[in-house]
């Protein structure tokens, strides 16, 4: 893996440089057509088991899996610090090693941020799929939030995105309101109540809102970074999977 990183680095730097806004990294089956596509878009810093239990359940409905680990070099809120983007996709390397083998699994890079243009992009690349983006009710809020879609600050430009796309919701504990409330918040939508938004209530039709798996609740990136720098082993055990902890203590990531 340690001469992988040279390699992820180039690819990076050329990546950086080039009009390109969408680049495979890897692929399990890179032959293989593609009809439904699972999208895990993170940060990835590092993988998780959240993220994990976020895949895998979204894949085991699905007939033909597939699913696409996509990293955006560019986010609409978060830095690129503190891990490298050539180690978080050695760590997704790593990480899609854990799912079952019948699962194709493609790594991908973007410069896009915003999931409408991501959506837009991957059309072209796997033409007459369906798209099921997996997120967690954090990233819908930010998904459906118009400070994103200047200059008229509207949410009509989504309408082309949920006429074919999915979004599964995973609800989330902490700072978002107990489950009810999340709940209460596609239902206004279905409700028509943010129509003066340009937020179709059809859209409410188009998200999914589910679950988490027991072992992925409270786990989260923050939570692992804070662990690393306190010393909590016990806590990496349990968020993430093993190859990914060897990598994060190995590289002193986070540290």
């Amino acid at each position: 893996m340690h001469s992988l990183l040279p390699t992820l680095r180039n690819t990076l730097k050329s990546f950086s440089a080039s009009p390109s806004t969408y680049l495979r990294i890897h692929s399990t089956a890179p032959t293989k057509p593609c009809t439904h596509l699972h999208i895990l878009d993170s940060s990835f810093n590092p993988p998780t088991l959240a993220h994990f239990s976020l895949g895998l359940t979204s894949l085991q409905s699905s007939p033909s899996p597939h699913l696409l680990l996509l990293l955006a070099t560019q986010n609409a809120d978060k830095p690129a610090a503190p891990a490298p983007f050539e180690d978080r996709l050695l760590m997704l390397h790593l990480f899609a090693a854990s799912f079952p083998p019948t699962t194709t699994i493609d790594i991908a890079i973007t410069k896009h941020a915003r999931f409408l243009d991501k959506s837009l992009e991957l059309a072209k690349h796997y033409p007459n799929a369906e798209q099921t983006f997996l997120t967690g009710f954090d990233t819908l809020i930010r998904l459906l939030d118009t400070k994103y879609y200047p200059p008229a600050h509207t949410l009509e430009p989504l309408d082309g995105f949920f006429g074919s796309n999915r979004v599964r919701c995973t609800l989330r504990d902490g700072g978002w309101g107990d489950r009810e409330k999340q709940r209460e918040y596609v239902e206004a939508i279905r409700r028509g109540e943010r129509e003066g938004e340009g937020c179709k209530r059809e859209w409410a039709e188009r998200i999914e809102l589910v679950e988490g798996a027991p072992e992925s609740v409270g786990v989260s990136s923050t939570a692992v970074r804070e662990a690393i720098r306190s010393g909590d082993s016990e806590v990496l055990d349990r968020y993430l999977t093993k190859e990914v902890k060897e990598w994060v203590l190995e590289r002193s990531l986070y540290a």
